[in-house]
């Protein structure tokens, strides 16, 4: 048997054809091949660049400090290195101290440490951790002198070099 059909006036009637709908699906068609041109455009282009155009540029480099300074370089051991030949000094400062200055200059630095005083530890710079007894850490000097004790507490004076480097044991 088939689909039953209202009945009027004693004849089947057919269902009304619809109406206004006509223009949806060509429209999401349209936008379907739009963002797939998009696509294909940045595919073609290097979507490397489009990043990179895309990452935050405000902000203003740090003024050169006025005053006393101790010199910061970090070297990764490939051959790259990081230098910041002024950060400012204070009486009092450490190693540490001087790390965390590193953070708050423009452009910055990023370190983690475990502990502190005595027990104080580097752990990573800018995300290069220590690789433990069979490979490469992050050991520092000052003023060419390789130090034996915690970053915590080594004290600095204006005019000091720090150098952290990655490196294995020598």
């Amino acid at each position: 048997m088939t689909q039953e059909q209202p009945i009027t006036g004693g004849k089947p009637t057919k269902p009304d054809p619809p109406t206004g709908g006509g223009w949806v699906f060509p429209a999401l068609l349209v936008v379907v091949l739009a963002g797939v041109a998009v696509i294909a455009r940045l595919g073609t282009t290097g979507t490397r660049s489009t990043i990179l155009e895309a990452a935050p540029t405000e902000w203003s480099p740090t003024a050169r400090p006025l005053g006393e300074t101790v010199a910061l370089t970090i070297d990764f051991g490939n051959g790259a290195k990081l230098q910041f030949e002024s950060l400012p000094w204070q009486k009092g400062m450490t190693v540490e101290k001087l790390l965390q200055a590193a953070v708050l200059y423009r452009p910055g630095i990023r370190f983690t440490q475990l502990g502190e005083g005595e027990t104080g530890f580097l752990q990573s710079i800018e995300g290069l951790k220590n690789q433990g007894t069979i490979g490469r850490n992050w050991m520092y000097e000052v003023n060419g002198q390789t130090v034996a004790m915690s970053f915590c507490l080594q004290k600095l004076e204006p005019g000091d070099r720090v150098l952290w480097k990655f490196a294995g044991q020598e």
